[in-house]
């Protein structure tokens, strides 16, 4: 049996490795809200269980509260089902010759860009820099040219950002680079302000926007792209028609009016992940690397040791399901991802790292 997994949050093939049902795996392979989804949203679905049976409707309702909540207009907002859409779908409308992905980060940024024909270059931040990337770095990559950039804000895994004013500056230098932000996780990051959503859209800038994350509904399939007024008359004729179901957008619309809801799930989670990083940091089996977000990227320090064996013995003994960062460029086996949970089963995800490291 192969204990690997392509993505997080993959219930069925765990229970499958694990010996049960998918019900029995407590999963901290995801980068979820942990505090859940806002409660009624259930109920909001079931009132609108029959539009279901119809086409889907004009998406102008979700959109009008999206920009007026980020503070754009209705046109620079493209609904789809999930940031993974436009992630495959803007490599295909600007068909990009030299894209780079700024990493270590999320793997699926590379599949999308191949499906083209091109191989995309990896600009990675290296751990004995703290995982930041130099200037030399980037003078380096920007000579090279090139026609197409993405990255995560906060990163996906490790939890850190490029610095919003060194973005903006590149932004704006390299008009001839157009710019992926993915921002998947921005509302549940530890400084939500820190965004890219600009006052004057620059034409090289798209942000992606998820629901997944913050509202822990990622079977929803719930995203959106913003990006210049300027580009709305092409992207408009490009993009398939229908891909947001009116149960989505009807979830969508309850969901951001949840602000309060937020506001509260983040207190209560910034105090839950400043307890369990004080646990985590007295593991002398592992060191932690600095997040933004709830959920934390470790390395086993133990001679031999490996995250897809200690995965295997989490899923199989513990029925606690992790993040292995062995596939991921420029991380490896050594390197695991944990999302924070419910207080009880986080005590649970530590002691049986302690136990085992």
């Amino acid at each position: 049996m192969t204990f690997s997994f392509e993505h997080g949050g993959d219930l069925e093939k765990a229970a499958r490795l694990a010996g049960g049902s998918p019900a029995d795996i407590v999963d901290f392979s995801n980068l979820l809200n942990p505090s859940g989804c806002p409660p009624g949203l259930e109920d909001a679905l079931k009132a609108q269980l029959g539009s279901a049976l119809c086409h889907p409707s004009s998406d102008d309702a979700l959109k009008t509260k999206l920009a007026k909540k980020i503070g754009v207009s209705p046109e620079q907002v493209f609904l789809g089902a999930g940031t993974t859409e436009f992630i495959h779908f803007l490599p295909l409308f600007r068909k990009p010759q030299k894209p780079v992905i700024v990493g270590p980060t999320y793997g699926d940024y590379a599949p999308a860009l191949r499906r083209l024909g091109v191989e995309p270059k990896l600009l990675l931040a290296k751990e004995e820099n703290d995982w930041v990337l130099s200037s030399q770095q980037w003078e380096a990559c920007f000579k090279e040219k090139p026609d197409f950039m993405i990255l995560s804000r906060p990163n996906n895994p490790l939890g850190q950002s490029v610095y919003r004013s060194l973005l903006k500056d590149m932004i704006q230098s390299h008009p001839e680079t157009f710019f992926v932000v993915d921002e998947t996780c921005i509302e549940i990051a530890d400084d939500p302000t820190d965004h890219f959503i600009l006052p004057s859209w620059p034409m090289n800038l798209a942000v992606l926007r998820s629901f997944s994350k913050t509202y822990a509904v990622p079977g929803l399939r719930l995203g959106y792209l913003v990006v210049s007024p300027n580009l709305v008359p092409q992207l408009t004729n490009f993009q398939m028609p229908w891909t947001v179901s009116p149960l989505a957008q009807a979830a969508g619309l309850f969901l951001t009016y949840q602000d309060n809801w937020l506001a509260e799930a983040q207190k209560a989670n910034q105090v839950e992940k400043d307890r369990v990083l004080a646990q985590l940091g007295s593991l002398e089996a592992f060191r932690v690397i600095p997040s933004g977000m709830t959920a934390f990227t470790l390395k086993g320090l133990t001679p031999g040791f490996s995250s897809s064996k200690l995965l295997e013995r989490l899923l199989v003994e513990e029925k606690l399901l992790i993040r292995s960062l062995a596939q991921h460029e420029g991380l490896g086996d050594a390197f695991f991802r944990i999302g924070l949970r419910t207080p009880v089963e986080n005590d649970r995800l530590l002691a049986a790292l302690k136990r085992m490291g």
